[in-house]
C-alpha cells in the first residue's frame, strides 16, 4: 500500500472518530421519541471514503473505526451494536452505489437503513426477541431525516475535494 494511500486512511479513521466523540456531545432532539437514535456523523467519512477508495478501504476504516470507538464507548454490547450496524449499512450503501440513478443522499439513507437493520438484528440475537424488529418503523423515520442530513453533508464534502479526488482515485489500482 502506497504511504499516501495509507496516509489517507489514517485520517479517515481520525475524522471519523472525531466525529464520532463530537456526535456524543450534540443533543439529540431525535433521543426523546427513539431512544438511542444518533446523527450518524460518522457515515459522512464512510461514504466519502466509499466514493473514494471503494468498499475494500472503507471496509478497513469501518473496522478500526468502529474497534477503537467502541474502546472510547464502553461494554462490549457497544461493539456489537457498531459491528451490526456499519457492516450492514458498508454493504448496502456499497451496493446501492454501483445502482445507475442513486444520488449521494439516497445512498446514505439506504445506509441508515441498514445500520438501524443492524443494530435491531443484534439486539434481537442478544435479548433472544425478534419482537425488537418491531420497532423498525420508528427507526426508519429517524433513518430518512439522518441519511438526508449525512448525504447532503457528504455531497458538499465530496464536490469540495475536487484536487485530492482524481489522486485519490487513482489509488483504487
Amino acid at each position: 500500500m502506497k504511504t499516501k494511500k495509507m496516509v489517507f486512511l489514517g485520517l479517515m479513521v481520525g475524522y471519523s472518530l472525531i466525529l464520532y466523540i463530537l456526535e456524543t456531545y450534540i443533543p439529540n432532539p431525535f433521543i426523546v421519541f427513539f431512544p438511542g437514535a444518533k446523527l450518524g456523523l460518522t457515515n459522512i467519512v464512510t461514504l466519502i471514503s466509499l466514493l473514494i477508495f471503494g468498499f475494500k478501504e472503507t471496509f478497513i476504516i469501518v473496522t478500526v473505526r468502529v474497534i477503537l470507538s467502541s474502546i472510547f464507548a464502553g461494554p462490549m454490547s457497544y461493539l456489537l451494536f457498531s459491528i451490526g450496524g456499519a457492516y450492514l449499512s458498508l454493504i448496502l450503501m456499497y451496493l446501492v452505489s454501483r445502482i445507475k440513478g442513486f444520488s449521494t443522499i439516497g445512498v446514505s439513507i439506504v445506509g441508515a437503513i441498514g445500520h438501524n437493520i443492524g443494530q435491531l438484528l443484534v439486539a434481537s440475537i442478544l435479548v433472544e426477541n425478534l419482537l425488537m424488529i418491531t420497532y423498525l418503523p420508528f427507526m426508519l423515520v429517524t433513518s430518512l431525516v439522518t441519511g438526508f442530513f449525512v448525504g447532503l453533508v457528504s455531497q458538499f464534502c465530496y464536490s469540495k475535494m475536487d484536487r485530492l479526488k482524481d489522486s485519490f482515485i487513482n489509488m483504487r489500482q
